[in-house]
């Protein structure tokens, strides 16, 4: 099916082809499934493909992408399209308990009332019980979506229930083909961002933040900064760190004011709109923890590509592999100077310190216990 024919919601999916074309011949048929699984990493699609599935079942033009329905949809308010996400470290039982009983309650507005459970794996395990027994027993007006990158981690019998939908990872090309075509980004600044982002949702960020390029090369100072400073500079770099996580959730928090707005002028103040309020100001806390736990996260993304390249210069490996050409220098100095098994095990460390950040961990010690850590490197052997 070409993208000309395509319903809008559907051409904001680039690069997943075969997902969307599982999910619009199940539409088209009228055979859409009552459970789906959205799996693949982060920043590929997922959660977008999901609110388009939402979109196009309520749609009267299958997802057309500019009626009210599919903005609403869109911009997360619309009362038969709800979002399930992580309180912390886990989706809990009386979350999953709450989603059962609005999916069987009549739709407010639509035709079929979605529920997207982001990052499913985490469901605690009565949680997955207590979904375990809806999806055996769907309402026939209910589609769930439940997203994850690992869905080796959820339980079988939750999985076998559902219909997978795989999303494939993108190409830096694919990426600043996307970044240039739909988003008018510069063709330079496409580029650099397509080659260090690594996905393309914070690709998309990169491109739309003019401090992103400034903090990126501040991240890839980190390194040396530790070396030359210790314990004290760890603990600099641990409040430098706190400080952008709470601008980047500040920043965020600001443009939930206007959906805020949107709500009122949508649904008023009545006592009818309560429920449908404090899932919004809830959703906003959530979006606004994730934003700051993702620029925590992307310290140590620039940090890790830094340790990741030097390893790779020392190796020999051809340069088209390195991702921060423009500091080649530098990489090429700490290539000679540092032990290539002390740089694997640093690689190591960041990527445990990443995943404690899902697990409601205090952010910047965390940071300033690995800083530490880092702030001694050990030499390369010389013959």
């Amino acid at each position: 099916m070409s993208a000309r024919a395509l319903p809008a919601m559907w051409q904001r999916l680039v690069g997943q082809d075969a997902a969307v074309r599982q999910l619009r011949e199940a539409i088209a048929s009228g055979a859409v499934g009552h459970a789906y699984l959205f799996a693949g990493p982060q920043g590929v699609g997922r959660e977008l493909a999901a609110y388009a599935l939402a979109a196009s079942l309520n749609c009267e033009q299958g997802g057309c992408g500019v009626c009210e329905i599919c903005a609403r949809v869109l911009r997360r308010a619309h009362p038969d399209v709800q979002l399930i996400a992580p309180q912390g470290a886990q989706i809990l039982v009386d979350q999953v308990r709450e989603l059962r009983q609005a999916a069987h309650r009549s739709a407010m507005e639509g035709r079929a009332k979605v529920f997207v459970i982001e990052d499913a794996h985490r469901l605690n395990p009565a949680a997955a019980n207590a979904l375990l027994k809806v999806l055996e027993e769907p309402p026939a007006d209910v589609a769930f979506v439940l997203v994850t990158g690992s869905p080796e981690d959820m339980p079988e019998t939750i999985v076998s229930r559902c219909r997978r939908v795989d999303f494939k990872p993108l190409s830096p090309v694919e990426i600043e083909r996307i970044l240039r075509e739909q988003h008018d980004a510069p063709a330079e600044l496409a580029s650099w961002a397509a080659r260090t982002a690594g996905n393309l949702s914070r690709a998309l960020r990169f491109v739309k933040d003019p401090e992103a390029p400034e903090r990126r090369r501040a991240h890839l100072e980190i390194a040396g900064r530790l070396v030359r400073g210790g314990a004290a500079e760890a603990v600099r770099l641990g409040v430098e760190a706190a400080a952008e996580a709470k601008a980047a959730g500040e920043m965020l928090a600001a443009g939930h004011k206007e959906e805020v707005a949107r709500f009122a002028e949508v649904f008023g103040d009545g006592r009818g709109s309560a429920a449908s309020r404090k899932r919004l100001e809830e959703r906003h806390k959530r979006e606004v923890k994730r934003r700051e736990t993702e620029a925590y996260g992307s310290v140590l993304d620039d940090v890790a590509s830094f340790y990741r390249d030097v390893l790779l210069v020392g190796s020999g490996a051809p340069g088209d592999v390195i991702v921060n050409v423009e500091i080649l220098d530098r990489l090429t100095r700490a290539a000679a100077a540092a032990d290539p098994a002390w740089l694997v095990w640093a690689l190591g460390r960041i990527e445990a310190v990443r995943r404690s950040l899902a697990r409601n961990v205090q952010p910047v010690l965390a940071l300033e216990a690995l800083f530490m850590e880092l702030a001694t490197p050990r030499a390369r052997r010389t013959a």
